[in-house]
């Protein structure tokens, strides 16, 4: 599993949410479909203190 975590606002913003007017760019939804391509899982939650923590898990071994 990796993680990262950040210290920002203290409210964390609605996951894969973007309020750019032309789409979420290359930010955690292009991550997430290439780790989801791979059968793994990206997930995003809360920091204490303030900000957000990002994770995912891959499979050890390639799929197929």
């Amino acid at each position: 599993m990796f993680k990262a975590a950040t210290a920002g606002p203290p409210d964390t913003p609605e996951t894969f949410y973007t309020t750019k007017a032309t789409g979420l760019g290359m930010g955690l939804s292009i991550c997430r479909s290439i780790i989801e391509a791979h059968g793994g899982r990206l997930w995003a939650s809360p920091n204490q203190p303030p900000g957000a923590v990002v994770q995912f898990t891959v499979p050890a071994q390639p799929l197929g």
